[in-house]
């Protein structure tokens, strides 16, 4: 028997390569400039101390001590005193002159009571629990707050934006082809 010769057709199909390269994107931000300037707080104080004023003056005066500059003052008051005394003696002794309707001999009472009398001079004061002044003033105190505060200045930047594209790329690996082989033929006439 005899073959039938038989084309023989053999085909390869193309092939595509891919290479990508993705895209990048690189964002920066530089730190922003800050500028900061604190003004501190302050509390002011104002105090005075407690002070105690003790005058015993008068407790002196009254065991006879007195200063220099009080004595003549005591003197003077003490013969004013002496003098309003004595004219109201005398006074007293005009009336009793004066009175000539009742039955009284009044010079020879006063003749006989005519003495002198030097009056006791008394600049001392007058004993009493009381002769010491004391005056107390408390202390003061006087605060003032001032407030503080911060002041601050902030300058961004802006950030930095570098973008890099991808890339895609095709390319051919292997070629299509198609190959025909033609059987042989042998005929022989």
């Amino acid at each position: 028997m005899s073959s039938i010769p038989q084309l023989h057709i053999s085909q390869t199909y193309a092939r595509v390569g891919i290479q990508t390269t993705p895209a990048k994107v690189e964002i920066r931000q530089p730190q922003a400039a800050i500028e900061m300037h604190q003004e501190p707080a302050k509390l002011e104080i104002e105090h005075s101390y407690p002070q105690v004023e003790i005058d015993s003056r008068k407790a002196w005066g009254a065991l006879g001590f007195v200063s220099f500059p009080d004595f003549p003052d005591r003197i003077y008051d003490r013969l004013n005193q002496i003098f309003l005394n004595n004219l109201a003696k005398k006074a007293e002794e005009g009336d009793r002159l004066a009175a000539i309707h009742q039955q009284e001999d009044p010079f020879a009472e006063m003749a006989t009571d005519l003495s002198i009398e030097l009056p006791e001079l008394d600049y001392f004061d007058t004993p009493s629990y009381d002769n010491v002044d004391i005056n107390v003033k408390p202390a003061t105190l006087h605060l003032n707050w001032i407030k503080g505060g911060v002041d601050s200045r902030v300058q961004p930047n802006k950030p930095e934006i570098n973008y890099m594209p991808g890339k895609v790329d095709v390319y051919l690996t292997q070629r299509n082809s198609l190959e025909i082989t033609l059987p042989k033929i042998e005929q022989r006439i």
